[in-house]
């Protein structure tokens, strides 16, 4: 005779989702270089990760994508107008 304890582990039941890499994200672009892009697709993240876990996964993929081309963006016009001279604050009057 087998022991078996049916009750121990439901097939529909899933164990809780730990949303902590969502709530980094959402603090980290927050935080750093604001991109609002990565905070919707974080806020969309923690809202799916309950439901549907393979989708909040990928918001979570394509809001890093997006930080890293918004940080990209945003260091590359500082640095062309810090070449250009725009951040010069000397002037001229006549």
């Amino acid at each position: 005779m087998t022991n078996q304890n049916f009750n121990a582990a439901a097939p529909s039941a899933q164990a809780p989702v730990s949303k902590t890499k969502w709530i980094v994200q959402l603090v980290v672009s927050v935080l750093c270089f604001f991109n609002i892009i990565t905070i919707v697709l974080a806020i969309l993240g923690l809202t799916k990760a309950d439901t549907d876990l393979a989708a909040a996964n990928k918001f979570y993929k394509w809001g890093w994508i997006a930080y890293i081309i918004w940080v990209v963006l945003v260091i590359g016009l500082n640095v062309i107008l810090l070449l250009t001279g725009a951040f010069s604050a000397s002037f001229e009057t006549y």
